[in-house]
């Protein structure tokens, strides 16, 4: 799914086609191509392959990973319904 796409000029996407794939690859960004500040052609990930996470993504999980290890956790089985039932008093 593409969830954006930025803007950039026919030159810029010739020199620069390597990296323009690339970037669209590791963010899922579509790419609109202009030619004479109009839009021509779209470079967009292809659709059901999986990207790779970017290092900001990967820490957010580990901090939400080890924020979550640190909620304690009753040491004894609990009944759900009995909880929520005695927060309803």
């Amino acid at each position: 799914m593409v969830t954006s796409s930025r803007s950039i000029q026919l030159s810029q996407a010739k020199s620069g086609l390597s990296e323009v794939i690339r970037t669209v690859r590791r963010t899922g960004e579509s790419v609109v191509i202009t030619v004479d500040g109009e839009p021509a052609a779209q470079i967009a990930p292809v659709e059901g392959q999986p990207r790779r996470l970017t290092a900001r993504e990967v820490a957010t999980v580990r901090a939400l990973t080890e924020a979550l290890l640190r909620i304690p956790r009753p040491s004894e089985p609990f009944d759900a319904g009995l909880v929520v039932a005695e927060g309803r008093r």
